[in-house]
């Protein structure tokens, strides 16, 4: 529902913005040039799936589920846009923290913990897109390639021992290649700034390392992102 309630509000602000514009903005704008661009990120992360080896008895593997809340980010980006096509290098940052994890074998508890996944990420992304200028509002859809760092934290109790004192069970920091695909619009405001409205699905990996115990322990990064931003022709 938090979702929902973040994108209600953007829809009706952005068909706004692009009913309010004059058509002196539709300039031509098909020449390459260079950009700049900045947006605030809400991060919808899909519940992380986690592994810890050795648990909750020596020989057996722990299976957990990670309840997340929605997050909030940001991005900047520096990029070169000719005609129907743009590419980008972008950085990027979410984070969202976990009140509870469910282990679901070989043991089956529900305990709350407190918990964070952040993610930096350093992508180069490219886009396929119509020309800004000829229409109130140009689509356009985009992937990404690049590298995730991320840091995980897991302070609760044991499912072992779900009546102990909470303590911290995990603090990693990991980095793997990462992915992204991207949809959204850009609404010019004036003859150089535009205001851009985006889902991207970002996957991260999978985070390894080890726990307090050190024994090794997975956890997988994905999920949807709402992107609402300007991009500043140079």
């Amino acid at each position: 529902m938090r979702v929902y309630r973040f994108l209600a509000g953007l829809v009706p602000a952005a068909l706004t913005t692009a009913l309010m514009l004059s058509p002196a903005h539709a300039q031509e704008t098909n020449d390459g040039h260079f950009y700049i661009a900045a947006a605030a990120t809400g991060s919808d992360m899909k519940r992380p799936r986690q592994t810890i080896a050795n648990a909750p008895t020596p020989g057996s593997t722990l299976q957990v589920v990670n309840a997340v809340d929605f997050g909030w980010g940001g991005q900047a980006a520096f990029g070169y846009s000719s005609g129907y096509f743009r590419i980008e290098a972008e950085v990027g940052h979410t984070e969202n923290d976990s009140d509870s994890y469910t282990a679901i074998t070989p043991l089956s508890i529900t305990l709350p913990q407190k918990g964070k996944n952040n993610l930096t990420r350093f992508m180069a992304n490219a886009y396929a897109q119509l020309p800004e200028g000829r229409w109130i509002a140009s689509p356009y859809v985009g992937a990404g390639f690049g590298y995730a760092r991320a840091r995980v934290t897991t302070f609760a109790a044991p499912a072992r021992a779900p009546a102990a004192p909470p303590s911290q069970l995990i603090d990693q920091k990991d980095g793997d290649t990462a992915y992204q695909l991207m949809a959204g619009v850009a609404v010019p405001l004036t003859s150089r700034v535009s205001l851009t409205i985006q889902y991207r699905w970002f996957d991260a990996g999978t985070v390894t390392g080890v726990d307090i115990r050190s024994e090794r322990i997975t956890r997988s990064l994905r999920g949807s992102n709402y992107d609402l931003g300007l991009r500043l022709r140079l």
